[in-house]
């Protein structure tokens, strides 16, 4: 076979073709002696974005994927452990006792008042922990779980007994005429169980995605419980043992309530999927607001009289409603950054500035108006001016603590500012102890405030100094 040469014929343009045989092709592709491999799919190492509108729980999830730390975002656009319900529910019930407190104060002496505060922070402390009986069962159905939360009853029941009968003073409430004195204990054992049920289901709806009907609760129950208090104490003149039958009262039917709404609210809701994060609140966090809030009061009442401990109480109610409020403040950071995670650190600056410029005022002028502010409850009440003043000193130092818990609980991050806040109630409870009953008067408790506030400038300085503090350069994943 001859070969011709190539006839080069002009373009359009008048150019002239290259002749094809001048480079030839460095490899001949033949299709019959051709050697193909298969080529490996490769995919992205990416993880699967939630498909909108579907729930949380019917979302794939990716068991091996690193994703450790990372916050997540629910396909609402939110946070997916929403510490907004929870806090403003604790927010409200927090008011709401202290306007109940403020109308027992002008209907019962200040050592009733102090004799029923007592039983009734053990209310709060032993079933504000019931939720801890059943965390380790909170990847379970929420129906499930619902019907578990009964357990709380008789353990809270015995452990408020116990209390009750072992403690000086725990045991000593007051009780009607008729009533025998042994009615004490048990009216403790009565209010301990009811109130640990009522956590345990604030906490099985805050598993279930609904979080909202506890914050219904928080805001009615301190109607009912005012409404029984004046019933009890103004009209029945019952003194102590009204105060807490005022509280008694309400708690039953609402766990009444609870034990056969509950369920019907949780019923169609799937167990957590995968390695879903848990909706309520952390155990440290749980046993540390407890301490603080509850134990403390305790403390001081039974070691310096129920007369010096009424004062006391008083003014740290006054400082626990603010605290809680600072917290609810910033629970929406949580919320802003699952939106916008690029705009973590502006976010963050804002949550700050804005926490500052409203409780620094607030606190200022809480600080001036302590003494009229604790003469509306009574004439008795005004002496704790001064240490209001100084439990107030101490929040505004706080106030860093709160705006990094904040941070934290945004970050997907928040145990080990948790284990903070434990470690500062510990501390107070410490000073709150030790400090020798030299004599009987809230006077003798400032030290308690002056111990308070140099717990919180150590952890406020604990926490600017930290570097883990300061990231926020974070991923968000997707449930």
């Amino acid at each position: 076979m001859v070969l011709q040469p190539a006839t080069v014929r002009p373009d359009y343009f008048g150019r002239t073709h290259p002749d094809p045989r001048d480079d030839p092709p460095t490899v001949v592709l033949d299709p019959s002696l051709a050697v193909t491999e298969e080529i490996p799919v490769i995919t992205p190492e990416t993880h699967r974005m939630p498909a909108a509108g579907l729930p949380v729980a019917e979302q794939a999830i990716d068991p091996d994927a690193d994703t450790d730390g990372i916050p997540i975002v629910g396909p609402g656009g939110g946070a997916a452990a929403p510490g907004g319900p929870v806090a403003l529910s604790a927010l409200l019930g927090s008011g709401g006792g202290l306007i109940g407190w403020l109308v027992a104060a002008h209907l019962v002496p200040v050592r009733a008042l102090g004799d029923a505060q007592l039983g009734v922070s053990l209310f709060l402390l032993v079933g504000g922990l019931a939720p801890l009986a059943i965390r380790p069962m909170r990847r379970w159905r929420p129906l499930r779980l619902a019907w578990t939360a009964l357990l709380v009853l008789p353990l809270c029941a015995l452990v408020g007994l116990a209390c009750g009968l072992l403690v000086p003073g725990l045991g000593a409430i007051p009780t009607g005429p008729g009533v025998a004195p042994a009615m004490g204990p048990l009216l403790v054992a009565a209010g301990c169980a009811a109130w640990g049920l009522l956590c345990a289901h604030d906490v099985v709806l805050a598993e279930a995605g609904k979080p909202g009907w506890a914050v219904w609760r928080s805001a009615l129950f301190p109607l009912a419980q005012i409404g029984a208090l004046v019933a009890l104490c103004a009209v029945a003149g019952l003194g102590a043992y009204g105060v807490v039958l005022s509280w008694l009262g309400p708690l039953a039917v609402t766990v009444v309530a609870g034990i056969a709404v509950v369920p019907v609210l949780v019923r169609r809701t799937p167990a957590p999927a995968g390695q879903a994060p848990s909706r309520s609140p952390a155990a440290i966090s749980l046993v540390g607001t407890a301490l603080l809030y509850h134990l403390v009061p305790i403390v001081v009442t039974v070691r310096f009289g129920s007369e010096t401990g009424a004062t006391f109480f008083v003014a740290w109610q006054v400082f626990v409603v603010v605290d809680l409020a600072a917290a609810y403040t910033v629970h929406a950071l949580s919320g802003a950054v699952a939106r916008e995670p690029g705009r973590t650190v502006e976010l963050v600056a804002r949550a700050r500035r804005r926490l500052l410029i409203v409780f620094l005022p607030v606190i200022a002028l809480g600080a001036a108006l302590a003494g009229p502010l604790l003469t509306a409850f009574g004439s008795a009440y005004a002496e704790a001016g001064d240490l209001l003043r100084l439990l107030l000193l101490g929040l505004a130092f706080r106030l860093v603590v709160t705006h990094e818990l904040g941070v934290r609980q945004a970050l997907g991050h928040g145990v080990g500012f948790d284990r903070l806040q434990l470690f500062s109630a510990v501390l107070v409870l410490v000073v709150a102890i030790a400090l020798p009953v030299t004599a009987v008067g809230v006077t003798e408790l400032r030290i308690v405030a002056i111990g308070y506030i140099i717990v919180q400038v150590a952890c406020a300085a604990a926490v600017l100094v930290i570097p883990a503090a300061r990231r926020t350069d974070v991923e968000v994943r997707a449930p």
